[in-house]
């Protein structure tokens, strides 16, 4: 599978290992945030998705570690069609620390997986037919 890429930074996005099932974003410019503060951290990158895939964004272990950044979305799930020139990939953070952090440009701030995709067709009915579980968060806690 080919996936074009443009980067502003000039750079090539690579996988750091033979094992890495994702690949890296750098920061495109410096980013600081104040204690408390979220900023949206640009990568100036545009993928384009292959039909029948989504491309999954999540930060990288080390951002809380070493930055006390938490991505505000949890994850970021990238549509096929959001591939123009100016759709570049971006990462929302917030500062959990109680002191300034900042990101410097081409510091690697997050991590992308193209996930294979399908597009069922719904079924609406009046009832599942199955047996209820007791509602949200009712496995145990063990």
């Amino acid at each position: 599978m080919q996936v074009r890429i443009k980067n502003l930074s000039g750079k090539e996005l690579e996988y750091k290992t033979s094992g890495a099932c994702a690949f890296d974003f750098e920061a495109f410019e410096d980013v600081t945030f104040a204690p408390g503060e979220w900023k949206i951290v640009e990568t100036g990158t545009v993928v384009e998705t292959p039909q029948g895939y989504c491309l999954i964004l999540a930060p990288r272990s080390s951002i809380f570690k070493n930055y006390g950044l938490m991505q505000v979305n949890s994850i970021g799930i990238v549509d096929q069609d959001y591939c123009g020139d100016t759709d570049t990939i971006k990462f929302p953070y917030i500062n959990m620390r109680k002191e300034s952090v900042t990101i410097m440009k081409g510091e690697r701030i997050g991590q992308g997986m193209f996930v294979k995709i399908e597009k069922p067709e719904f079924l609406f009915v009046d009832s599942m037919g199955n047996t209820d579980r007791g509602g949200f968060g009712t496995t145990g806690t063990k």
